[in-house]
């Protein structure tokens, strides 16, 4: 078999806590190879038009990222405030692309998309090299350390690794979804709509200062309600064929664009078959929505549908079993813990496996995440990162998210270059290292001995 090359650190998946971990890793001192079975840069923040990271930011690669969107003049870097919580800015998915791509590059990090992988090599229960399959036909890789920031477990899975599928009981996952996009409403009536409508409305954050023009809600507006409209809607005859009683919506980058949450697709996002349904049934939903606000609510009169998200929103699938698996209680209880190695506040954002329900539970001034979550039991020289960490069904509603994910990244690829460097497996890697690094990097760790940062403490 052809030997596409060795390197120190191969991260697999190119989503938020991917990009995060192959920068990090190759400004540590690595040789590092970036695997993505697409063909682009960035996972749901740039493909799935996933722009509002749910939480505060407590990654300083992420933090970088968001800083040079703002530079671009595509992101509101700021700290808003929703009825959840704190969270920080929102960002344009294009622009944000241009920034992964220029800080990627710059780093030194080869990229090869387009490529998934088929097989591992294991050998005493560590893993040594991957095979991936391309357009050029079968290859094998070889590094050092690796990190699955695959969302969904792929490489650890494939190695043997322990995983949790779905909810206990029925193991139904959280529902597939798509952002689509609507371009030429009338924000300011939009608002007015909702404010009339409030008792309706669980969320209306926009600036207080803006005044009668679109320009004035860029990137500041986040909307969610509409529960007791649909239900009279669909009373009064609407077709409503979205299994979600229920919408959120945001403004972009251009005056007049909103991006709207609403559809779900209850399926397995490991199966093929329910992939590829779900790609026509939230399309079919989006539209359904899309005639929902032309007809019934203020400002969408003359809307324009510009797209549904390119990349599926694939909420939940495997989450692979760690030396701890963190749960509900540490999460509502912002429990500290001595191997914590970032500060999550994000809420618990579970939406209904199988019903049309959601909760977004304030957490306060969060927890910690431990590293043990990122290491799979009986499996070496591999450290997850991203959604695939160890976790209850519950705290996965929040461990899901943007923060926490580039968080693990971050985490994952200190470690996996340190075990790189120093030649030695990743479970040699002492989470007080990892921990030494992020400190001086300005990471809040979520430790017992640390103060709460300040901007959360007006939430504690």
């Amino acid at each position: 078999m052809n030997l596409f090359g060795s390197y120190d650190v191969v991260v697999t998946g190119a989503g938020s806590s991917g990009i995060v971990a192959a920068i990090r890793a190759a400004r540590e001192g690595a040789k590092v190879l970036l695997l993505e079975g697409t063909g682009f840069l960035g996972g749901l923040i740039t493909g799935g038009r996933l722009t509002k990271p749910t939480g505060l930011i407590n990654s300083a690669i992420f933090h970088e990222m968001l800083d040079r969107c703002v530079g671009y003049r595509g992101a509101d870097g700021r700290v808003r405030e929703s009825y959840w919580g704190k969270y920080t800015g929102t960002f344009d998915a294009e622009t944000m692309q241009r920034v992964i791509i220029e800080m990627v590059e710059e780093s030194g990090v080869e990229v090869l998309l387009r490529a998934t992988v088929t097989e591992t090599v294991v050998k005493d229960n560590a893993v040594h090299g991957l095979v991936i399959r391309t357009k050029s036909g079968e290859s094998l890789v070889l590094a050092k350390a690796f990190v699955d920031a695959s969302g969904d477990g792929d490489v650890a899975a494939l190695a043997g690794a322990k995983f949790m599928l779905g909810r206990q009981g029925d193991g139904l996952t959280q529902p597939i979804t798509s952002y689509f996009r609507l371009l030429n409403v009338n924000v300011p009536a939009l608002i007015a709509d909702c404010e009339k409508h409030r008792d309706d409305m669980w969320e209306v954050v926009y600036p207080k200062e803006a005044g009668d023009n679109n320009e004035d809600y860029v990137m500041a507006v986040l909307l969610t309600g509409f529960q007791q409209r649909i239900k009279d809607k669909v009373a009064e005859g609407f077709d409503w064929i979205v299994p979600k009683d229920h919408i959120t919506m945001k403004t972009g980058l251009i005056p007049g664009e909103i991006s709207v949450n609403v559809t779900r697709f209850q399926g397995n996002g490991l199966d093929d078959r329910d992939l590829s349904q779900a790609e026509i049934e939230i399309r079919k939903q989006a539209y359904c929505a899309y005639d929902f606000l032309q007809r019934f609510v203020g400002g969408f009169e003359n809307a324009i549908f510009l797209e549904v998200a390119p990349k599926l929103g694939i909420r939940e699938t495997r989450r692979v079993v760690g030396h701890y698996v963190l749960t509900e209680d540490d999460v509502r209880g912002n429990k500290r813990f001595d191997d914590a190695i970032g500060l999550c506040n994000s809420p618990v954002d579970v939406h209904e496996p199988g019903g049309s329900n959601a909760i977004m539970d304030h957490i306060g001034i969060g927890y910690g995440i431990p590293f043990r979550t990122m290491v799979p039991l009986e499996l070496d020289n591999i450290i997850m990162a991203g959604r695939c960490i160890s976790s209850d069904e519950i705290a996965f509603g929040s461990t899901r998210n943007v923060p926490a994910c580039t968080m693990t990244g971050e985490a994952a690829a200190v470690a996996a270059a340190l075990a790189a460097a120093r030649g030695v497996p990743i479970s040699k890697i002492e989470a007080a290292d990892v921990q030494a690094r992020l400190r001086e990097l300005g990471v809040w760790l979520g430790t017992p001995d640390e103060d709460v940062p300040e901007v959360l403490q007006a939430n504690g």
